[in-house]
Parts: structure tokens; sequence; C-alpha cells
């Protein structure tokens, strides 16, 4: 039975439309959510108009000018266990350069399934975000059975946390080609565009730049990652909300390494 997941960052200190956030997840028909830079309040509201089993945010920092930030797991049909980790400036709670995973055990109806929501440190930091990427996958054992990570990654396609991630067997559920961009801020548009730059809200242009992403284990059996395409006035239900699409990814679980059941 396909299990669905949405992803979504939803820029909290933006103040984003929740009911609307809620009526396009709740459209996907989804099973667990997974957000990053989401106020209590706002992960609250979005739990409740989805009638959620259960829902679990954890603070990123609290810059006392505004409400604190955070990430949540939400699970809409299935109830999930969440712990979090710390994963950079762990001292620096009123700074937004804290950077925080959640690490979820999700009930599904074909057992249970270990996710990770994480939110890495932007801009040209690419050495930190290698150390919070090895700190991720530290948590989780890719190879023990069915595990996603996913988040906001701020890389580019064929970085070097991408290849972190290969190297512990997960695999982009985008399916990126290899010959696309090249992890940085001057590459062309990407494929798999997720976000914004320079992001104005309403606007009616295009996203260029895939940052978000969906990784699965060998013991998923098939995946599909999908963003909104829609064009004009469409696109301005999105980019109305945040600098960010949401991804929805539709998966199926394996039981064993290979991904075969």
């Amino acid at each position: 039975m396909p299990t669905t997941l949405v992803c979504w960052n939803l820029k909290g200190s933006g103040n984003p439309d929740t009911a609307a956030v809620a009526e396009h997840i709740r459209s996907e028909g989804v099973d667990i959510v997974a957000l990053q830079e989401v106020q209590w309040h706002q992960a609250r509201r979005i739990a409740r108009a989805l009638g959620a089993r259960s829902r679990r945010w954890s603070c990123k920092h609290f810059p006392g000018r505004t409400w604190p930030e955070g990430m949540a797991v939400i699970g809409v049909t299935g109830p999930v266990h969440v712990r979090t980790r710390v994963l950079s400036y762990g001292w620096r709670v009123w700074s937004w350069r804290r950077r925080i995973a959640q690490k979820a055990i999700v009930a599904t109806a074909e057992g249970p399934l270990t996710l990770v929501n994480l939110h890495l440190t932007p801009h040209g930091e690419v050495g930190l975000r290698e150390v919070e990427a090895a700190k991720v996958l530290a948590m989780v054992d890719p190879l023990a059975g069915p595990t996603l990570v996913v988040g906001d990654f701020n890389e580019r396609p064929g970085g070097p946390v991408a290849r972190q991630m290969a190297a512990a067997g997960l695999r982009d559920g985008s399916q990126q080609p290899s010959g696309g961009a090249t992890g940085t801020d001057d590459a062309p548009t990407d494929p798999f565009p997720t976000n914004w730059r320079g992001w104005q809200r309403g606007t009616t242009k295009a996203p260029s730049r895939q940052i978000d992403y969906v990784y699965v284990s060998p013991a998923v059996r098939s995946v599909e990652v999908r963003v909104p395409r829609p064009a004009g006035d469409g696109l301005v239900r999105f980019s109305a909300i945040s600098d960010h699409l949401p991804l929805t990814a539709v998966f199926d679980l394996g039981s064993g390494s290979d991904g075969l059941p």
C-alpha cells in the first residue's frame, strides 16, 4: 500500500496562510508531513486542520523579537515518535544559524519507517553542511530498513551532500540527472526546481533552484517525487505561501535491503 509524504519549508516568519497549506496537503492524500521553518502555533493549526493523529514540533531557535522557529513532523494517518538532535551552533539558541534534525519512527501499513527531517546550513558554508549531513547519517542505518531523509538541504544538485547521501546508500527520489547543476548558485536552472532565489511574495515567475530533496533507502521499493507545476496565476497560490514549493513523495516499502518484498 503506498504511503504519501509532503515535505515543505513554510518560511514561518513570513506568516504563511496555514489554511492554504492544509488544503494543499489534504489534497495530496497525505499520511506524513515534514515541515521546516514553521512556528509551533502554525504546526498546530495545520495538524488540527488535517485531523492528524499526532504531531511533534521541535524548536530550532528563538530570536526573541518573534515566535520561535522550528520543525515539525505530523502523523496524519498514524502516530509518529520523534527525537531531536542539534547539528550545529547548539548553544546559540537565539541564532538562525542553529541547526537541528528530527528523527521520527512512523507507523505505516507496511511496518515502521525511519524518517529524518532536516534543514541544513545555507549559503556558501559547504564544509559545515557536510559536517551536519554526517551527523544526520550517523542517526540512521539506511541498510537496516525503510528510511527517508527529507527537507531543505540548501544545496543544488550534484553537491557534496548529495555525494554523502549516495555513499551512505540513499538515492535521490527526484532522480536528478548526474550531468545537471553543480551545486552552486551560479548554475543554470535545475530540472526539478523547488525554490525561488530572491523570492517576492505572489510572484508569477517560476522557481529555478532545487534545494529540497527526498532521499530514500534501498528498502523503499519505489518512490515518485513531484512538485506543483502550475504557471501564471496558478503559481501564485504557492508563491504567496513560501519561497519553497512543497514536495510530495509517494512510496512503497520493502522488507529487505535489496528493496524486494
